[in-house]
């Protein structure tokens, strides 16, 4: 629904609003990619989880994030947005909540992006921490997110001595 109301709105493509909007803006190396729900000029960008990119630009991505929506100076999204999405919808539970296309961990203030499959782009304000995960869970997602989950703590609360 978020793709045909961007479509509607825009009068273009997701794909072209994205970069106009926000991969251009971000300073990115590399084009992002969406993946297609049909044939070749039939379907449509998969918008709900099938952006592709590279790990260095979603590593700029979540730095942007973390930096309240600025990019080397540079506002690309509004920080009132950036809260809204981090923040949960509503209460959290045992899990975590979840927030404008962003996943927050339970009794914490980071929050992450989640892909299929197992792609992350986890965001900790509060030790100034981003971590992207590219990935594939072939079966038995519980215990991969479970490991998920605890891997991106335990990198968060990391400190170089």
């Amino acid at each position: 629904m978020l793709g045909w109301l961007i479509e509607r709105v825009s009068g273009g493509s997701v794909a072209a609003y994205t970069a106009r909007k926000l991969w251009e803006p971000l300073g990115t190396e590399a084009d992002g990619f969406y993946i297609m729900d049909g044939a070749p000029g039939v379907g449509r960008e998969f918008s709900g989880a099938g952006f592709n990119a590279t790990l260095r630009d979603w590593a700029r991505f979540g730095q942007m994030i973390l930096d309240g929506g600025v990019a080397d100076g540079r506002r690309v999204v509004s920080a009132k947005w950036v809260e809204m999405a981090s923040a949960p919808a509503a209460a959290e539970d045992a899990t975590g909540g979840y927030g404008m296309q962003w996943w927050t961990m339970p009794r914490t203030p980071a929050f992450s992006a989640i892909g299929l499959q197992g792609q992350y782009v986890f965001v900790d304000p509060a030790t100034r921490t981003v971590v992207v995960k590219l990935s594939y869970f072939l079966s038995d997602g519980d215990t991969a997110t479970e490991e998920t989950s605890a891997f991106l703590a335990a990198a968060s609360a990391w400190s170089p001595r």
